[in-house]
């Protein structure tokens, strides 16, 4: 996918760099500064990395990213003739991990003379048998690289080397890693008809995006180039990516070369995925500047299904049925499919459900009419089924239907593995990366979601002293590259970090603070980070000596990447002041009532912020419902998926608060053994948008009692 890719340079030019590599230890140190002016965060810290003796002469170098805030430079000295033992030092190495789609960013500047800057790849062994990804070797001492982890090098530790063979002298290394999740697969889901965008070669070169695509459907994709008669790429790639950030074929389905087009020019493109010659999944959409920087228009349709199955109709279905006609849903464990079918006198209509397998789960037997049907879905056969209607005799016919959505719960035999149990239900095809906190309490973890968010990851939960199996099988089956450990080591200790690395060979990297307030600070800095230009600037506030405000706001935390900073009721901690600015936020979302966060409070992050809204109810539950309300009214969130966990513990909710924003659901609260009053209105007035409902944790958290009531208010 990255052109630097494509461009490698060949092996001869490659095998002249090497000869001027020397592998005489000598000692370097190097000072970091923070971000470049014009960065989402503008305020400057420093940080002093001092190497070893020998260490940045070769692999594995001095790591980039030690430092939270991953946008900064590093200087150094290097020189080719010395005049004094001991002998040159010609290089210097440094590495850092780059996870599926993330972008580095590297700038050289250096005295007269030619120094040169090199990218190695992950397996570099030694910078006498290296792995190249890109080389800057333009004549003088000024270089540029800008490289977004794909293709043949996927995710895992690069390597940065300024060398030099007839200069000395000291240089400075500017670098930036962001999450550019636009720039690689998986992209970023198209959800609106229309986006826009800017592609530049040199530092933004491809925006990708991904739809999903079932058999039948056809793919309409416009692009309109801006400023006129600019040129501008566009691949339409299949679903065959791994989690190893490898394609496994490199045939485009379509590719419209270089185009050049004019103002309002548009090249259009249609790709019908026809059964057994293509297949469903998510396709990927690359828009790429091959010459100059260039706006664009990307506009797209996916029609309906022709074959196997058109959507099924709101109920009921007339029609005056002369072929075989089939539709098509999906039931998820426990739904209930009930209907008749009913044909005109003198017409007769076969009928047949198939199950995502393929095998018949009913038919009708008899030819009398009206024919009833119902069919309660178990949990191994979740998916995509087909109701077949065959005219023997044909004629009118009515088809009446209904699908009663049941309560699934998600649930383990204790906290660590119904967490698990959230992450599968939620991502089910896996996700790159991972973020832990502690299962023991809640502070560390009510911050995490909006990092889990600008991820795609899910949370899972330790012990502070212990990392339960279970959680490195999780990893494991995610396929997971990264991970984040949110809190100190008093909240997860460094044996469980070091557990991670020895399991699943991922060096998790630390988010902490000296407290609950200054964690949650440092997790908004790295949200912001990665998300550079896209941060909205919105932030969410939330009590942090209690747990259930926070954890109502998890889902839209998760779903729009806002930081969710934590307060104490009646006094703003100085980290969450300082973040504030040093973010740049915007908006603020105050939850919870006057006692929750009083109003000096709200006042402080308004002036701070420009304006805070706040969000609350008479207790917690009314709260949760109205958090609810409030993000489905911004479009953060729908009432298709609702969460439902205990407000009077926090374990469950954790991870399925961010389950929930995954599935772009709101979370509500209820007392363990009695529907919550709040909670009980809100579904039974959104029921007709409400498709599934998921109880986190087990009867002892949320009672059967409980779901049996939510089952009948939804009936």
């Amino acid at each position: 996918m990255d052109r630097g890719v494509r461009d490698i340079l060949s092996m001869a030019i490659v095998t002249v760099l090497c000869a001027g590599l020397v592998t005489t230890p000598v000692r370097a140190d190097a000072t970091a500064g923070v971000s470049k002016p014009g960065s989402p965060l503008g305020y400057v810290r420093s940080l002093a990395l001092v190497a070893p003796a020998g260490v940045d002469d070769d692999v594995p170098g001095v790591a980039l990213d030690s430092y939270p805030i991953v946008s900064r430079t590093v200087t150094g000295t290097i020189d080719a003739f010395p005049i004094s033992l001991p002998p040159e030092d010609k290089r210097d190495v440094y590495s850092v991990y780059l996870a599926p789609g993330e972008q580095i960013t590297l700038d050289l500047t250096g005295p007269a003379g030619n120094f040169d800057l090199l990218l190695l790849g992950p397996n570099t062994v030694s910078v006498n048998a290296p792995r190249y990804v890109q080389i800057g070797d333009t004549a003088g001492s000024t270089e540029h690289i800008c490289y977004t982890a794909a293709g043949l090098f996927g995710a895992g530790t690069y390597y940065v080397v300024v060398t030099t063979d007839n200069a000395e002298g000291e240089y400075a290394l500017s670098w930036h890693l962001s999450g550019r999740s636009d720039g690689n697969v998986p992209g970023t889901r198209l959800e609106s008809r229309m986006v826009t965008g800017t592609v530049d070669p040199v530092d933004d070169p491809d925006d990708v995006y991904r739809i999903p695509l079932e058999v039948g459907q056809t793919l309409t994709v416009t692009v309109t180039v801006d400023p006129w008669g600019e040129t501008i790429g566009l691949y339409v790639l299949p679903p065959r990516w791994d989690n190893a950030g490898i394609w496994e074929t490199t045939t485009d389905i379509w590719f419209c070369g270089d185009a050049t087009l004019g103002q309002g020019s548009r090249v259009t493109h249609y790709v019908y995925v026809e059964e057994g010659e293509s297949i469903a999944g998510d396709y990927y959409l690359d828009v790429y500047a091959p010459d100059v920087p260039v706006g664009y228009t990307l506009e797209w349709e996916v029609l309906p299904q022709l074959a196997p199955g058109a959507p099924l109709p709101p109920s009921p279905v007339k029609s005056d049925l002369a072929t075989r006609t089939v539709y098509e849903m999906r039931l998820r464990a426990g739904d209930t499919f009930r209907g008749s079918i009913d044909a005109s006198p003198g017409a007769w209509v076969w009928g047949r459900l198939y199950a995502p397998d393929g095998s018949v789960v009913w038919e009708n037997t008899s030819a009398t009419d009206p024919k009833p049907f119902s069919y309660a879905t178990p949990a191994a056969k979740e998916g995509y089924y087909h109701l077949e209607l065959t005219p023997w005799i044909a004629g009118g016919s009515r088809l009446d239907w209904s699908i009663r959505r049941a309560t699934a719960r998600v649930q383990g035999s204790d906290r660590y593995l119904t967490a698990i149990q959230a992450s599968r239900s939620a991502f089910k095809d896996g996700a790159d990366v991972v973020v832990l906190a502690s299962g023991a309490n809640f502070p560390d973890a009510l911050s995490a979601a909006a990092l889990a968010g600008a991820y795609d990851a899910p949370l899972l939960l330790v012990k502070p002293t212990s990392l339960p199996s279970a959680v490195v099988d999780e990893i494991e089956r995610l396929g997971a590259t990264r991970c984040f450990v949110v809190g100190g080591e008093s909240a997860v200790s460094a044996g469980v970090a070091s557990g991670v690395s020895y399991n699943t060979g991922i060096v998790p990297v630390r988010v902490a603070g000296p407290d609950r307030y200054a964690t949650a600070a440092e997790v908004a800095r790295r949200v912001v980070d990665r998300l550079g230009a896209e941060y909205d600037g919105g932030v969410f506030i939330a009590r942090g000596d209690i747990f259930p405000d926070a954890l109502s706001v998890s889902p839209l935390a998760w779903r729009s990447r806002r930081p969710v900073l934590l307060t104490r009721p009646t006094v703003l901690p100085s980290a969450t002041t300082r973040v504030l600015e040093d973010i740049g936020a915007t908006s603020a979302l105050v939850i919870g009532d006057g006692n929750a966060v009083s109003k000096p409070v709200s006042l402080q992050v308004a002036a701070i912020v420009g304006s805070a809204e706040r969000v609350s109810g008479t207790d917690r539950y009314s709260t949760s419902a109205a958090v609810a309300r409030w993000g489905v009214a911004r479009g953060i969130a729908e009432y298709r998926t609702i969460g439902l966990a205990t407000g009077t513990n926090f374990p469950d909710a954790l991870g399925g608060g961010i389950a929930t924003g995954a599935g772009r659901g709101v979370l509500l609260l209820t007392r363990p053994d009695v529907l919550s009053g709040p909670t009980s209105t809100l579904i039974s007035t959104e029921k007709s948008s409400i498709r599934w409902i998921r109880v986190f944790g087990s009867s002892k958290a949320v009672s059967n009692t409980v779901t049996g009531v939510v089952d009948v208010l939804m009936k």
